[in-house]
């Protein structure tokens, strides 16, 4: 077949005249045939493709795995960030419950020491000044007393 290509250029004129050159080019496309024959004639080998594969192969999986990991890559910072903020909120509630509670007992303690009666409060400020007597000038302070009494 080749060789009535050759003849067909010859008889046409557009043969080429340099020996060498036309030696290179015959030498070349007997090499491409003989690779091309040879390539055609092995036999094939599967290729083991991957899950890439797989997905370029199936687009909607593709687009549904990628909607499932922007959807776990949004919610899960957000549920993190609102998790947060209700502990915060649940310490902040404790400590008002705790500042209420100590107020309350302040202003009780208050209430109470507003509360006491005039009676009351001179018998404590009299306890606090009195002065006790020494026990050997005891029997002499009952006589007083006694006195006053009558």
């Amino acid at each position: 077949m080749s060789e009535e290509k050759d003849l067909k250029l010859r008889e046409s004129g557009s043969e080429v005249e340099d020996p060498q050159v036309e030696m290179a080019l015959r030498n070349f496309r007997q090499s491409v045939r003989g690779w091309s024959d040879q390539e055609f004639g092995r036999a094939r080998v599967p290729v083991r493709r991957g899950a890439a594969w797989w997905l370029v192969r199936h687009m909607g999986a593709a687009w549904a795995l990628a909607v499932v990991l922007a959807v776990a890559g949004v919610s899960v910072p957000v549920g993190v960030h609102f998790h947060h903020q209700q502990v915060l909120a649940e310490a902040k509630n404790a400590a008002d419950a705790l500042e209420q509670a100590q107020q309350k007992r302040m202003a009780e303690q208050q209430l109470q020491a507003a509360n006491i009666d005039d009676e009351a409060l001179l018998k404590e400020v009299d306890g606090d000044i009195a002065q006790g007597t020494p026990d050997a000038m005891e029997p002499l302070a009952s006589l007083m007393s006694d006195s006053a009494a009558k």
